[in-house]
């Protein structure tokens, strides 16, 4: 799970909870109610840094967990969108101009598992994001893009554009969370109704033994 450094699609600034709206409504069910809990209960959590180093979330140590975990359960948890990620994030090496072509040839350190029809995310050395698509792959550490970018002496590559990167559509997981700590209160209020049947029980037990010892 990714966060890109530039994103085509935007959120809807609202989520709708108007019954008006609704086609079909029904109360969850029981069973659903106890996998979710149990589900939820396993996910595993971990501390992460982001590979970004420019943007405000990538300044400290988040909490992390698979996604998949929650699209198993509920896919309307799990969105997808077009963004950048920062897959290569380096500068380039070398930079060669075609002119019988007018095309730039970008060379990397590391392989760049690039292909033609890509496109990337460029960052010139005033900081300025470039979109550009590969036009050839002469090998695997060198693309080439067209020539119609602001001059620069090297380039910063930050990587290319997927359609599929993951993220937590907030509402549903607002919604979800309310369902939880419904649940888990639920558990609690029995779980209370059972300690104070049991302490009148003992009590009772208590009662007849000092009856019993008299």
């Amino acid at each position: 799970m990714f966060f890109s450094q530039h994103t085509i699609e935007k959120e809807s600034p609202y989520f709708p909870m108007d019954k008006r709206l609704l086609e079909r409504r029904a109360q969850t069910d029981r069973v659903s109610d106890s996998v979710l809990l149990q589900r939820i209960s396993t996910i595993p959590f971990y501390e992460v840094v982001y590979t970004e180093k420019d943007l405000s979330y990538a300044s400290k140590e988040h909490y992390y967990f698979p996604i998949e975990n929650l699209a198993a359960y509920h896919p309307a948890l799990v969105s997808y969108r077009s963004a950048f990620i920062p897959d290569i994030y380096s500068n380039s090496e070398k930079i060669v101009y075609n002119r019988n072509r007018n095309l730039l040839e970008l060379t990397m350190r590391k392989k760049h598992h690039l292909a033609v029809g890509d496109y990337i995310m460029l960052e010139n050395k005033d900081g300025v994001k470039l979109e550009s698509k590969i036009e050839e792959i002469p090998n695997d550490f060198t693309f080439s893009i067209k020539n119609d970018i602001p001059k620069s002496a090297s380039y910063f590559v930050r990587g290319k554009k997927v359609k599929d990167l993951q993220h937590i559509d907030q509402n549903e997981l607002l919604l979800l969370n309310m369902r939880i700590n419904q649940l888990l209160n639920n558990k609690i209020i029995t779980m209370e109704e059972v300690i104070i049947r049991l302490e009148k029980d003992l009590k009772s037990v208590k009662s007849t033994l000092n009856k019993l010892k008299k």
